[in-house]
């Protein structure tokens, strides 16, 4: 808010101390030490608490490195015998020996080839070549690495990758187990958490009170905070089973299909801009993803939907623009649908078998490719629809050492569809007979309506999909977990293999396993977690150090999403969007919103200079805070003390009273501005919206 920043410093900090469990604004906007949200976002484990380094692997090394080096410097190829996908892999050198040496960056070779302008400057320059910030990472991560002799042993002499790795359907069926007698549902989460406890000699936080669940709750299932009328009327509520009956409501009003479909189109979609949202919502994708979460249908059977991309009913029409939205590129078809299916990135075996997980295989790539290299967008059809082909499609790919193979429709989970393929130089012929619904072409050969043949791949790779594949539900467990817990599982959400293995596998195993035999049902799943004590533990830690996030001993911080934000905005400062002029503008505030806070499930979060920026400076938000019609500000500026607008501000925006101290600060700071009430009461608002306690669900 433009002048507001300086002005209400002061303030902020109080508000901010007050809220130092959650400080992942306050450290950016208010100077407070955010470390204890920094142990949270990482993926830390207890032995990475006493080795900074591994942390800094995970995060960052990793990345880089698979982004730069590993075309050249892993799997099938490895230039100058050098291996750059783990330390110890690393520690252990090439051909022309070691290449860190821990503690000196200076002095390692990996360090020193990064730098512009070197001899054996590394990448070469062709490539793209690393950041500043990129090459700072490295430098650090050297500089922090203990001596190779505090690391494991290297397996087989220096390549750690050789063993061979188990199926991802190997990994998922190794693990079974059923709650003892008499323990059932939540019940059951709650026994797997506290027995880790229990091995890692930890003890959890109580629950959480009544007016933290309610503000929690509203944000996981509605996708807003609780109105004050909302609030009080559950906390002052005296039923005792009030917390199960809210969620009932809430799973059962307009609003959780609303804000599930939003989460998923991010999940299943990315974000992509103003046009795509608006192509989506024309072409009745975030209708059909709304209207099936509203009747509840079963999880496997909204995914093959989406694979098949032919309606059966006019609900199911906007199904097709999952596919649709790719333009015709099978490769993205592809990689977007592994995670879902699977619950793994596929992207990196594309050239070669997986460089970290084995167990992902080049031939599985192109299998799920060729799933889709018969699909055909069908052009200026009112609604989206994919033709598919009964012929052709029979491509080849070639790995790192050159050597060529066909693309057969074999998929991560072990699956093989078996088809017929023409001899070697033989060519096919199509014909009508080959089709449910014939092609129809215009003379320029493209399709004019969407054709369905006798064997469909879509429909092949749909049905070893949604049926017989335990990494279906296993990665839909693992994603709701993280959406609900702050953190998944297995971490991140989207790699589910040999080198992320779950933190708690017996749980894991028996959520999926749970949630195939309910028939894929989603709501169920949803209230199985949140009524677990697991997820209403408080959040803030009164000990000397948290435990690590992966025990869940005490509720984890989640940044709210965009569209968390903008609706919980609406709701903080009692925006009136009746007229025209109202709506355009929070129209706006939502998109400023969307391009200021894109991210949704991230392993490490760190607050941006451009979300710093739209807090302090965005006159979309700055208008929410001035007084006009029925809104906060207006009703705060009529109220007759400094100590009413300032207790009432933090009720509504804040959901709880203020303590003494913040009471104190916020009242003397209003009556130092009575002569302009309306700025002090714009300062008090902005300072308690931009709070890492209003940003955060806790």
């Amino acid at each position: 808010m433009p002048g507001a920043f300086t002005d209400s410093f002061n303030l902020c900090r109080v508000v901010a101390a007050r809220c130092a469990r959650v400080a992942v604004f306050a450290g950016v906007l208010f100077g407070v030490d955010s470390g204890v949200v920094a142990a949270d976002r990482s993926p830390a484990t207890t032995q990475a608490a006493s080795n900074p380094a591994e942390p800094m692997w995970v995060n960052h090394i990793e990345p880089i490195l698979s982004k730069h080096c590993f075309k050249c410097h892993a799997g099938e190829k490895q230039k100058g015998g050098l291996d750059l996908r783990h330390p110890q892999s690393i520690f252990a050198g090439g051909t022309d020996g070691s290449v860190v040496i821990p503690g000196r960056p200076g002095e390692s070779p990996l360090y020193q080839r990064l730098q512009p302008g070197t001899d054996e400057h590394m990448p070469p320059d062709k490539e793209a070549q690393l950041s500043v910030e990129e090459i700072s990472f490295v430098r650090e991560w050297i500089a922090m690495l203990p001596t190779p002799s505090d690391h494991p042993a290297i397996i087989g002499g220096g390549n750690v990758f050789d063993q061979a790795a188990p199926s991802l359907m190997e990994m998922a069926s190794r693990v079974k187990w059923q709650p003892p007698v008499g323990v059932e549902g939540s019940d059951a989460i709650d026994h797997l958490i506290q027995s880790r406890w229990r091995e890692q000699h930890v003890s959890g936080n109580g629950a959480c009170d009544d007016q933290t669940f309610v503000r929690r709750i509203y944000l996981d299932l509605a996708g807003r905070i609780p109105t004050r009328d909302e609030a009080d009327s559950f906390v002052k509520s005296p039923e005792s089973q009030k917390r199960p009956v809210l969620v009932d409501r809430l799973l059962a009003g307009s609003e959780y299909p609303r804000h599930m479909a939003e989460v998923l189109d991010v999940v299943l979609m990315e974000r992509k801009g103003k046009v795509a949202e608006a192509n989506r919502k024309s072409h009745r994708w975030m209708e059909y993803l709304q209207s099936s979460l509203a009747a509840n249908r079963a999880w496997n059977e909204i995914v093959a939907d989406f694979i098949t991309a032919r309606s059966k009913s006019p609900e199911q029409a906007g199904a097709a623009w999952f596919l649709y939205e790719r333009k015709n590129n099978h490769q993205a078809m592809a990689e977007a649908v592994a995670p879902v299916a699977f619950g793994v990135s596929v992207a990196c075996a594309q050239c070669h078998n997986h460089p970290l997980a084995h167990e992902i295989k080049q031939q599985q790539y192109w299998g799920l490719v060729a799933a889709f290299n018969r699909s055909a967008n069908v052009e200026g059809s009112t609604v989206a629809a994919l033709t598919e082909s009964a012929i052709g499609g029979f491509v080849f790919f070639t790995n790192l050492k050159k050597e060529t193979q066909p693309a057969v429709l074999t998929f991560p989970n072990d699956q093989t569809i078996a088809e017929k393929r023409p001899a070697d130089g033989g060519k096919e012929k199509d014909s009508d007979a080959n089709y449910l619904v014939a092609p129809l072409k215009d003379g320029k050969g493209r399709p004019q309506k969407a054709a369905v043949p006798k064997f469909s791949r879509r429909a092949a790779l749909a049905d070893a999909v949604t049926h017989d594949n335990p990494l279906l539900a296993r990665a839909f467990v693992n994603r709701t977990w993280a959406m609900l817990l702050g953190r998944g599982l297995v971490n991140p959400v989207d790699q589910m293999d040999s080198r992320h293995p779950p933190s708690h596998p017996e749980l894991l195993a028996w959520l999926a396993s749970d949630f195939e035999k309910s028939g894929y049902d989603i709501k169920r799943l949803i209230r199985t977690i949140v009524l677990s004590r697991t997820y209403q533990l408080d959040s803030q830690w009164r000990g000397a150090t948290p435990p690590p996030p992966e025990l869940f001993a005490r509720g984890l911080e989640k940044p709210l999403s965009a569209e968390v934000l903008y609706r919980s905005l609406l709701v903080a400062t009692g925006r009136d969007t009746k007229n025209d002029a109202e709506i355009a503008d929070t129209e706006a505030l939502r998109q400023a919103l969307i391009v200021a806070f894109p991210s949704l499930f991230e392993v490490e979060y760190n607050a941006t200079l451009q979300q710093t920026m739209f807090l302090t400076n965005n006159p979309l938000f700055d208008a929410m805070l001035q007084p006009r019609g029925e809104n906060l500000a207006a009703r705060l500026v009529q109220l007759p003390t400094s100590a009413q607008r300032a207790e009432t501000a933090f009720v509504e925006i804040l959901g709880r009273l203020p303590d003494d101290a913040e009471r104190a600060r916020a009242t003397a700071y209003l009556d130092g501005r009575s002569e302009r009430p309306e700025a002090g009461v714009r300062q008090l608002t902005w300072a308690l919206l931009t709070s890492a306690e209003f940003l955060l669900n806790h």
